[in-house]
């Protein structure tokens, strides 16, 4: 098929799982993971069930099904053990890589091999998991994908640095540095097909590169150079996982979001082409994931939208939509029994199953996935403006937002996340601003401009204490702020104190007079 024949299809009206009438079976909540304290940023699993998650909490933790209880119902999850220190920083980036035996089989130990915010690439080994792990070092910046070869006796990473590399599990050594990036390599993607157009040792390494293309590379040379897509490309999966030499794989790109255009997923053949083009994501995809066709097979994609959609890569078809309770799902990964798992800016993994016997193994997991969704669902309508009939609430913007360019100098966005309910940011003519946390959503769009509740701050109490990024590698610093006090003086004091350039003085006035009315 050449790319002018490729199927082009629009998903946008589909409606939700909770309507769906495929003939597929249809992934339902089976378990709710806690144990992170800040975003699940990475999942991996192995050939046994386990489950591990790398977090920018600083760890990386596995997790294991118990035995099947005695009502045939299979067990619960439990965490088994969590690593502390292997980055300085954020984990962005976690694989499991099964190893040969002498025998040839693949070992279920195995290694696993973490990437971090501090450039380096940690291999532990899971016979071995309290000895200290080997470090791989080459990359530059951030370490944010990787993927092992079939045999586990090499590695592809990608980086902020703009660059891939290929290592040598054993030696620990790189044996090629993959360049020609444009800017940082988001994911990479190990295709095991020895001699394809004339490879010899490592088979085909496709990268995913910010700059809009994916290359692929055979024996440390590039091979391929696929184009069409329209912006960042972010994730890449193989399709039908279990058959090595399978040479289609999937891509996903944050391909001009605006009203007509959102991002796309893209099929492609690794001669370099476009067979089908999938659309039906609003908004930022992160993470790609193929299905093994033992448990029925398809292609399951996430962003910022707190949606994971399931979809027929044969047909291009979206066969599911699952609901999370999440802004922002990061990461997705299939488990040995078709399981789907995801990890969420909640600092929450959410387990969603096919198999009957287990849906809501974990005791209440069911209630509190529905409490999450209508919750979800309140702050959705509150950023519309439409609950309570109130329609004086100022507009707050979805994350993506920030990848717009601002009209003016000083205008101020507001911004809904997980972590610290809703966020002011300020345009500077060139990037948005983090300057700080509206305390409370509710009480920063409420009609009065009176705060119903006092804040206290270094033994004094306040209308607002509002906390101002100033600098990304130091905590935020404190605005307390009275309704009625001075905009201007306030923020003119505020300046003074930190020995903040003065510029600063009418842009966090701006901030204050946003988030207090």
């Amino acid at each position: 098929m050449s790319r002018h024949d490729r199927k082009r299809i629009d998903f946008t009206s589909i409606e939700s799982s909770t309507n769906d009438t495929s003939s597929k079976t249809q992934y339902r909540i089976s378990a709710l993971l806690r144990g992170h304290t800040d975003d699940v940023r990475a999942l991996t699993s192995d050939s046994q069930g386990t489950l591990y998650s790398a977090s920018r909490d600083g760890t990386v933790k596995s997790w294991r099904r118990t035995a099947q209880e005695p009502n045939g119902q299979e067990g619960r999850w439990q965490l088994q053990r969590t690593w502390e220190e292997l980055h300085t920083g954020f984990i962005n980036s976690v694989c499991w890589v099964g190893t040969e035996s002498s025998g040839g089989e693949v070992s279920d130990a195995g290694l696993l091999c973490t990437g971090g915010q501090d450039s380096l690439i940690q291999v532990v080994s899971l016979n071995t998991p309290d000895a200290p792990p080997r470090t791989l070092l080459g990359h530059g910046h951030n370490v944010c994908c990787l993927h092992a070869s079939a045999d586990g006796k090499r590695l592809a990473s990608g980086s902020w640095d703009c660059t891939a590399r290929i290592w040598d599990l054993e030696s620990g050594g790189c044996l090629q540095v993959l360049t020609e990036h444009g800017a940082a390599v988001w994911d990479v993607l190990w295709i095991d097909v020895k001699g394809y157009e004339g490879t010899v040792v490592t088979g085909v390494v496709v990268a995913a590169c910010a700059d809009g293309l994916i290359r692929s590379f055979g024996d440390g040379h590039r091979k391929q150079l696929f184009k069409g897509h329209s912006g960042p490309v972010r994730a890449l999966a193989k399709i039908t996982p279990e058959v090595n030499d399978g040479l289609m794989f999937a891509s996903a790109s944050n391909d001009g979001l605006s009203l007509i255009c959102h991002s796309t997923i893209r099929i492609w053949h690794l001669d370099g082409t476009e067979l089908n083009v999938l659309e039906g994501h609003d908004s930022f995809i992160y993470s790609l994931v193929s299905i093994l066709s033992s448990a029925n097979g398809g292609l399951a994609s996430s962003g910022e939208d707190g949606i994971i959609k399931i979809w027929n890569e044969e047909d291009g078809e979206m066969d599911q939509q699952v609901f999370v309770p999440a802004l922002s799902v990061w990461s997705l990964t299939t488990l040995g029994d078709g399981d789907l798992a995801c990890g969420c800016s909640d600092d929450c993994i959410w387990v969603f199953t096919r198999d009957d016997t287990r849906r809501g193994a974990d005791e209440g997991t069911e209630e509190e996935y529905e409490k999450g969704l209508k919750e979800r669902e309140r702050v959705q309508r509150l950023k519309a403006g439409t609950e309570g009939g109130n329609s004086e609430v100022p507009r707050v913007a979805k994350v993506e937002e920030l990848q717009e360019e601002g009209t003016k100098q000083g205008e101020i966005k507001l911004v809904e996340t997980d972590k610290d309910g809703v966020r002011a940011f300020m345009w500077d003519g060139a990037k948005w601003e983090d300057v700080g946390q509206v305390v409370s959503a509710s009480r920063s769009t409420a009609p009065s401009s009176k705060p119903t509740e006092k804040m206290e701050h270094e033994g004094v109490e306040y209308d607002y204490v509002f906390s101002i990024d100033v600098k990304d590698d130091e905590p935020p610093l404190k605005l307390p702020y009275n309704v009625g006090d001075d905009m201007h003086e306030t923020a003119v004091a505020f300046v003074k104190l930190h020995s903040l350039p003065e510029s600063y003085t009418s842009q966090i006035a701006d901030f204050i007079r946003a988030s207090s009315s």
